[in-house]
């Protein structure tokens, strides 16, 4: 018989993936996502059927009063109620009435009873484990009380109630049961274990959503509608559930709607009176299940092809998920989640492992292309080798260009060490935007960057990936000054031209180097375009065919029709102002009054655009464009274009 040979470094690395998710597990990193899974075990059963809950709804608050309601309302209620087993009331008498006797009335009432039980408010400190007070009814009221029980809940970090801390020990010695588990054993149940973690905290077995344990209306108790015999017996809770109480929760079974804490403390006794108790694997189980089923992983991998490994894998979740399944229609709750992290985080590990292991020239390819191009070209190149080779394709894409404002009289300012690291500073940050936003980084040139969007990759929204890049790249240089991070004293301003159209993609240069680069009239605009920032006063500037179907979360500003020097047809030009999110209303007003003054200019009002321009530099003397076109305006208005200008500027620079 022949035994696989297994290989020793695949078992070990799944053996790391499975200590990994293991280290999960105790940490409780993918806690919520585990116990999402396990809230859709929960199926709805038959409460106990002496259990009801007489509830302070909306109907007994308009039919009673608003809350608190007197004390011999309450003692008209426990009289009503007088012939059931035991009485949960959910109902904290923390301060003394405006009457003395009212009190001891209350006070005598439950006392004749000997069978209700008061509530202690708990308050925990941030860590949501110690307690920093208990708060009960005043000593007379507290007194009479056949035990005081907490009624204290917390939820997850999801916002969903699904634990409950059975016993709370108060800084003043005092010990407080939950009020459900209280209830329940004076009522007869008999339990002597119930599963708690490691924190004291039981998982509530729900027996349903909101409204599925017996409830009837305050009112309809303290009206007569309701016989006091017909609660003879008969667990009783009484508490707030008008959606005016505070502690309203969602539970696992509440499907969207919030249960009442009265209802929660209800379902508690009812898991007590049925025995009914859902239990969850101890972290240190889970986590050795993790080790276990990783380290089988690894020697299926180390032993056959990846392929039917992967078969194998998913083979192996399948058996475990219809244990998992088995095992909660008995109330046991395995982990799932991290299970599947284990598998399927040693899957993968494993395979690219192996795929690392097999082609190590192509990852040292990768590991040189990552300083330069986004990963999707990665990706794209590496599963297409043939991309490596010279030539190109004409596309729909989009180039940016960005240069620094003043760079080079800065750097003859400062020492060379501190020029470049305030130039790798910036270009760092300006490179991991455009990479954030699937650009591919073409080239540096000095203090400019030259990146594209739109290739190897299709991308329909290339023209708004960049425009979304050039906003980000604004607003970071501007936190990095703030922040001081280039120095004391150093500014920079960078200034941001876009060009969209059809352009020339590829690999270009000779067999021995060669860039994957773009070529053409529209690469050529964009450079231009980023020029013109300096004659607009403008930080980010695109061309017309960039805007074109762009979205309504950014905010333009229509400026010149420029004819570029080296080209025929006119290129309009937009500046981008921001996202629109952010824009304030004086902002838009200020581009409707550009607007309507550039309408103007460019129908030869050249009297009213200057007026127009004018009362905009009034209210925003910093705003460049409008001063520009003011300028224009003035001299237009002295010295007429000719008949047939249409508005066009011709640059007569790069």
């Amino acid at each position: 018989m022949k035994f696989p040979k297994f290989d020793g470094k695949q078992i070990l690395i799944a053996l790391a993936c499975g200590a990994l998710a293991a280290i999960f597990v105790f940490l409780g990193v993918f806690g919520t996502s585990e116990r999402r899974v396990h809230d859709a075990l929960y199926k709805s059963r038959t409460p106990q059927p002496d259990i009801v809950i007489v509830a302070v709804d909306d109907a007994s608050l308009q039919a009673v009063g608003n809350w608190m309601w007197s004390r011999a309302t309450f003692v008209n209620l426990l009289n009503d109620l007088s012939a059931a087993k035991i009485i949960g009331l959910d109902v904290n008498f923390s301060e003394n009435s405006q009457t003395p006797d009212a009190d001891a009335n209350l006070a005598a009432a439950i006392s004749a009873l000997g069978k209700v039980v008061l509530p202690a408010d708990i308050t925990y400190l941030p860590d949501n484990k110690t307690v920093a007070h208990a708060t009960t009814s005043i000593p007379i009221v507290n007194g009479s009380a056949a035990a005081v029980a907490h009624t204290s809940a917390i939820a997850d970090l999801d916002g969903v109630l699904r634990r409950l801390r059975l016993i709370v020990s108060a800084p003043d010695g005092n010990t407080y049961h939950a009020m459900g588990e209280i209830v329940a054993l004076r009522a007869g149940a008999r339990v002597e274990n119930y599963p708690l973690d490691a924190n004291g905290l039981m998982l509530i077995p729900f027996s349903g959503g909101p409204g599925h344990i017996r409830t009837v209306s305050a009112a309809d108790v303290l009206s007569g509608r309701l016989s006091p015999e017909s609660f003879r017996n008969q667990i009783v809770f009484v508490g707030g559930t008008s959606a005016s109480f505070p502690n309203q929760y969602h539970v696992p079974t509440s499907s969207g709607a919030l249960m009442s804490n009265v209802e929660v403390e209800a379902n508690l006794a009812d898991a007590f009176l049925s025995g009914t108790f859902f239990y969850e694997l101890p972290p240190f189980l889970g986590a050795l299940l993790c080790l276990l089923l990783s380290l089988f992983v690894g020697l299926i991998f180390s032993a056959v092809r990846t392929r039917n490994a992967v078969i194998a894998a998913v083979i192996i979740f399948a058996a475990y998920a219809a244990v998992f399944g088995a095992f909660a229609l008995t109330g046991y709750f395995l982990p799932l989640v991290n299970i599947a992290i284990a598998i399927g985080l040693s899957c993968l590990v494993l395979i690219l492992y192996r795929y690392v292991k097999m082609t190590g020239e192509r990852r040292q390819l990768r590991s040189a292309f990552e300083k330069y191009v986004a990963p999707s070209v990665i990706n794209s190149v590496m599963s297409r080798p043939d991309k490596l080779e010279l030539g190109g394709e004409r596309r729909n894409m989009t180039v940016l260009f960005t240069d620094l404002r003043g760079f080079t009289t800065l750097s003859e300012k400062l020492s060379p060490a501190v020029i470049v690291k305030i130039l790798n500073g910036y270009l760092n940050a300006m490179t991991e935007i455009i990479f954030d936003e699937h650009g591919v980084l073409d080239k540096y040139m000095g203090d400019s960057i030259m990146a594209f969007w739109g290739a190897p990759i299709d991308d329909p929204h290339h023209a708004e990936r960049s425009i979304r890049a050039a906003i980000r790249m604004r607003d970071r240089v501007n936190d990095l000054n703030h922040s001081g991070y280039f120095g004391t004293g150093v500014t920079l301003r960078a200034g941001v031209g876009i060009s969209t159209g059809d352009m020339i993609v590829g690999n270009m240069g000779s067999n021995r180097r060669f860039d994957y680069t773009v070529i053409g009239d529209t690469v050529n605009v964009g450079s231009r375009v980023e020029g013109m920032n300096k004659l607009y006063g403008t930080e980010i500037l695109v061309t017309e065919d960039t805007v074109k179907g762009l979205s309504r979360d950014y905010v333009v500003r229509q400026l010149d029709r420029v004819a570029v020097k080296g080209k025929n047809e006119p290129v309009r030009l937009y500046e981008v102002v921001g996202f629109r999110q952010h824009a304030a209303p004086e902002v838009m007003e200020k581009l409707e009054r550009f607007a309507r003054a550039l309408a103007r200019y460019e129908a030869r009002d050249f009297h009213g655009a200057s007026i127009g321009f004018g009362d905009i530099l009034a209210l925003n003397p910093s705003d460049a464009p409008s001063h520009v076109f003011w300028e224009r305006s003035k001299y237009f208005m002295e010295n007429p274009p000719p008949a047939d200008w249409g508005g066009v500027w011709v640059m007569q620079t790069k």
